[in-house]
């Protein structure tokens, strides 16, 4: 029987014991990523272009500049503040979704209401939410 193995686009004739070796290493590696899939890692290579290292796209904080520190610092007080002034119901469906990270669907079995009307109270609420920060003179960098 004939081994070969494909490098480059190109068909490369090898002994069986490189052949054997060489799938052994492929499958160990196919069974690492599917771990990783299984366990939700993902790498930061993954988003590797040929323009830019994937890592670098995840800045460190001491990389961003004080100035721009400090206004982050304050829309997330102005953000916590405005947060404070919803309506316990309002409040405790912004908490179950963002500081205990529940999903809207178990959300909704919790609260005992249809997935649909979960969605516009969670819009209707970030409205809100808006609507009290611009009135804080808080200036969006979003649309």
């Amino acid at each position: 029987m004939d081994y070969s193995i494909w490098i480059n686009n190109e068909k490369i004739p090898v002994s069986e014991d490189v052949y054997r070796v060489y799938w052994k290493g492929e499958r160990k590696e196919r069974y690492f990523s599917e771990g990783d899939i299984h366990n939700h890692v993902f790498s930061y290579d993954a988003l590797d272009t040929e323009d830019i290292n994937g890592a670098d796209i995840f800045s460190n904080i001491q990389d961003v500049p004080i100035d721009e520190q400090v206004i982050l610092n304050l829309e997330t007080q102005q953000l916590y503040n405005a947060i404070e002034k919803l309506p316990p119901k309002d409040y405790m469906i912004i908490y179950s979704l963002y500081f205990r990270r529940t999903s809207l669907r178990k959300l909704s079995e919790e609260m005992g209401l249809a997935l649909s009307t979960l969605h516009y109270r969670h819009h209707a609420i970030l409205k809100r939410l808006k609507r009290y920060m611009t009135a804080e003179g808080y200036s969006s960098r979003m649309p």
